[in-house]
């Protein structure tokens, strides 16, 4: 049998997924799941978060229309910059949390862009710019929901650098 801990995990973030996929469809453009691996690297542990990313790179791969590899250029580049700022910032600083948001933010179309010219799309960027915008707007916002409703049973201290 499952340790308590584990079975609540596996309930808030197959719950959380759910709301994602949601969140995707009622916002297109939009990646929820993006704070939310960040919350799983300020408290869990590597495996735990490394599954994660691999459910919603696999989810986000799924339903596009782009070449494999926006996903993981994604989170992996995401994952870096998380890791890199800690150097700088307190892992659950507003600020750092922001500018991860304008990081995703200038990120999205550039990815989009490219890897669109990769498969011979044609991409309107516009609408894509305009995505990148919300994104940056939205991700300390949905960070703060996801950090603030995280189950304080699944919580660790945040490890030191």
């Amino acid at each position: 049998m499952l340790p308590t801990n584990s079975a609540l995990a596996i309930l808030w973030w197959g719950a959380y997924t759910v709301f994602g996929i949601w969140a995707h469809r009622a916002v297109p453009g939009i990646d929820v799941f993006a704070p939310a691996l960040i919350v799983s690297l300020q408290e869990e542990n590597g495996q735990r978060t490394a599954v994660l990313a691999v459910i919603w790179i696999l989810l986000i791969e799924g339903t596009g229309n782009l070449p494999f590899g926006y996903g993981l250029a994604w989170y992996g580049l995401l994952t870096i910059a998380f890791s890199a700022g800690r150097w700088l910032f307190e892992a659950r600083s507003y600020l750092f949390m922001a500018l991860l948001g304008l990081w995703l933010g200038l990120l999205h179309p550039v990815l989009i862009y490219g890897l669109s010219s990769l498969a011979n799309l044609e991409v309107p960027m516009r609408p894509v710019l305009i995505q990148g915008a919300i994104q940056a707007a939205a991700f300390p916002v949905i960070w703060f929901l996801a950090d603030h409703f995280f189950p304080v049973r699944l919580r660790q201290d945040v490890r030191p650098l």
